[in-house]
């Protein structure tokens, strides 16, 4: 019989009644680290490619964009059956989860095999996407292993998703360290002592990948529990549609998303190939601020999941409220900080084999100067998309990051590449403004919802 252990259940019962700014800060505060370290671990890949060749590092973030498409198929699996899991936990249904763990984990094994048969098409493939053949003929292997780790991932997300929904928040910054570790060892071997390329890169990530894997495994093959997987609780013709609802808007934001930093990359290109890897390592460096945010909006949630799954919407929007303050107040004193680091982070970046480069410096420091900019509305925008996905809005969640891209950042860059003298600093501008305008459209579509969210309620009590 499937059932939810003591443990699983004791922590539901605390999310429903307990108090909130201790379950936001118990379940975030390790996701916020692992967030963080997860993003240091981007930025460590950067700096180690970086002190290959400059070209190298423009290679792993040119590629880094095109991965992320791959990515985010299995990843739009994931957040849809994480959905549909974080209701049937909030309602206590043990059956309910451990169909949809079983079906999502399911449709991830059939993806791997799809990416698997495409692998020695790479070069084609990157041809096709207009990748340019410096990049093609530097990243075909390295854009191999990683479609191989990207498999790995699909389950160790779907893992970590499950952990996260059971409030398992210090297990998963156990493991993410033990990860960086391994990733950090092997890629100082692989580049510094054997003068490997990128690919030693790449090969360093999967090793660390599987680290998590091994864990996932174990925790899918546990016998009557609700967060396991069993071949007979496959329910294509039940939760397929279900899924897939909640996962094709997720799916395809997360492409057009990966898609259109492509895009820009391309356009960046055009100033320069340098400046592609200044602006990946200005991405990177904002990301060591807002990948703290990032980890309150996964937190987040998975509690404004089960709130509302168990139908306690005005719970619901007081986690969201919480959250909101919080990450407004991470940004703000972020700003000041990564203000303050910038410079010293971009010098240790523009060190290579052939030395200091300081013109790569500056160019890094001018982009960051105005992304930074950015990041202080941004901000908004990491507490509406928990309550967003808490809800299962992945509509509207694609329509924000489409208008991110293809509204507010796409049309901006090519309007100062085309129609001004602007140099390089445009990609600066760029990114200021889309991230501006996207933290204010989605603290706006945030309250709109909240609003029809209790109109609901209050026809649904009439109506009773």
């Amino acid at each position: 019989m499937v059932k939810i252990s003591a443990k699983d259940e004791e922590f539901r019962k605390e999310v429903q009644t307990g108090n909130i700014w201790r379950i936001v800060f118990k379940v975030c505060v390790p996701l916020a680290l692992y967030s963080w370290m997860s993003q240091l671990f981007a930025v460590l890949d950067t700096l180690m490619a970086s002190g290959i060749s400059s070209d190298a590092v423009s290679t792993v973030v040119y590629m880094v964009q095109l991965q992320h498409v791959v990515l985010a198929i299995g990843g739009g699996l994931s957040v849809g059956g994480g959905i549909m899991i974080a209701h049937a936990y909030g309602k206590g249904d043990a059956e309910q989860i451990k169909k949809v763990l079983s079906t999502t984990i399911t449709l991830c094994i059939i993806l791997s095999i799809v990416i698997l048969l495409i692998l020695p098409f790479t070069p084609i493939i990157l041809r096709i996407t207009g990748t340019p053949e410096v990049f093609v003929s530097m990243g075909s292997v390295y854009f191999s292993v990683t479609l191989i780790g990207i498999i790995i991932q699909f389950f160790n997300t779907i893992y970590i998703s499950n952990e996260r929904c059971r409030g398992k928040s210090r297990k998963i910054l156990a493991l993410n360290l033990i990860t960086v570790v391994v990733k950090l060892l092997l890629t100082a071997i692989f580049v510094y002592l054997l003068s490997g390329d990128i690919v030693s890169i790449a090969f360093a990530s999967l090793a660390s990948y599987l680290i998590i894997f091994v864990f996932a495994l174990s925790s899918f093959i546990k016998k009557d529990d609700a967060f396991s997987y069993s071949i007979r609780y496959i329910s294509f013709k039940g939760l397929l549609s279900p899924i897939l609802k909640l996962s094709i808007p997720s799916m395809v934001e997360k492409i057009a998303f990966a898609v259109g930093k492509a895009m820009v990359n391309n356009m960046a290109s055009g100033y320069g190939t340098q400046i592609v890897g200044a602006a990946g390592i200005s991405n990177n460096m904002s990301g060591l601020l807002t990948g703290i945010q990032t980890g309150f909006e996964d937190g987040g949630s998975s509690l404004e999941g089960q709130l509302y799954g168990s139908y306690n919407i005005e719970r619901t929007v007081r986690v969201y409220r919480h959250i909101q303050i919080v990450v407004f107040l991470i940004g703000l004193v972020g700003f000041f900080v990564m203000k303050a680091l910038s410079s010293p982070i971009a010098h240790i970046f523009s060190i290579s084999r052939g030395g200091y480069d300081p013109s790569f410096h500056q160019t890094i420091c001018d982009i960051f100067h105005y992304e930074l900019l950015g990041c202080l509305l941004l901000s908004f925008a990491y507490s509406s998309f928990a309550f967003l996905l808490g809800l299962g809005r992945t509509k509207a969640l694609l329509a924000i990051n489409f208008a991110r891209i293809f509204l507010f950042r796409l049309p901006v860059i090519y309007y100062f590449k085309n129609f001004t003298e602007m140099g390089y600093e445009a990609v600066g501008y760029t990114m200021a403004i889309s991230n501006s305008l996207v933290g204010i459209l989605a603290f706006i579509a945030s309250e709109v919802i909240i609003v029809k969210e209790r109109k609901r309620i209050e026809r649904k009590g009439k109506t009773v």
